[in-house]
């Protein structure tokens, strides 16, 4: 197994985040379960998450999304570079909003983003 000891089994030892009051897809999502100070901070209402980040720039499906696609859309460390340069309102170019916070995280010598 790829994963080693990160990976879980079975499933139901997930944290269960309830997001059935959301527009998200699914009503209910997990984490893993050595992150409970998170799973913790998340029911407080201290920690938030982005789900469903995306990079399209058009619409793609199954049959079009090699040439439809400007990244590797099911490479993580892609995906991670591509939504870090994520920036709506186009304030920095190249940089985007999840990639500045990234940054004054770091600068802060208190957090690692990788």
């Amino acid at each position: 197994d790829m994963r080693g000891s990160i990976a879980i089994s079975p499933k139901t030892s997930l944290l269960e985040i309830d997001s059935s009051d959301s527009d998200q897809v699914c009503e209910s999502f997990g984490m893993h379960p050595k992150l409970s100070a998170a799973h913790q901070l998340y029911n407080d209402g201290d920690l938030v998450w982005f789900a469903n980040a995306g990079v399209l720039y058009r619409p793609v499906d199954k049959s079009n999304y090699k040439k439809g696609a400007k990244s590797a859309l099911f490479a993580h460390n892609s995906m991670q570079r591509e939504v870090q340069r994520i920036d709506p309102d186009k304030t920095d170019v190249e940089t985007g909003v999840l990639g500045r916070l990234s940054d004054a995280l770091i600068s802060q010598q208190k957090f690692s983003v990788e």
